[in-house]
């Protein structure tokens, strides 16, 4: 059976547009990107979490991610790398989290 080029067309589109939209967060974040992303972390946090913790460590990867591409204080770039780390592990302690979200809070408290 025969793939009709006008489907193939579409899925290929489609396809296309993931690929974009997928790509749209690497882009600079502003400090309003920043503590949106801080406030999400604080969120997940402070929430509790009977079944799994994947809210937490979605959030962490999200502020670690959007640290490294903050436009302003050279303090946060460098704290995105290691809190996207623990995002992306299967375990993480709370005070090491919080100790490297030291300069986001500070970013986020001071605009």
């Amino acid at each position: 059976m025969a793939v009709p080029n006008r489907f193939l067309r579409r899925v290929t589109a489609g396809g296309v547009v993931l690929a974009l939209l997928a790509g749209c967060g690497g882009g600079p974040a502003s400090r309003k990107d920043l503590c949106d992303a801080y406030g999400k972390y604080q969120k997940e946090v402070s929430r509790p979490h009977f079944l799994s913790n994947k809210g937490v460590f979605d959030a962490l990867r999200d502020l670690g991610d959007t640290a490294e591409r903050y436009e302003g204080n050279a303090s946060v770039r460098q704290a995105g790398p290691a809190l996207k780390k623990m995002g992306e592990s299967d375990s993480y302690r709370p005070m090491e989290a919080e100790y490297r979200a030291l300069p986001i809070r500070a970013e986020c408290r001071t605009g």
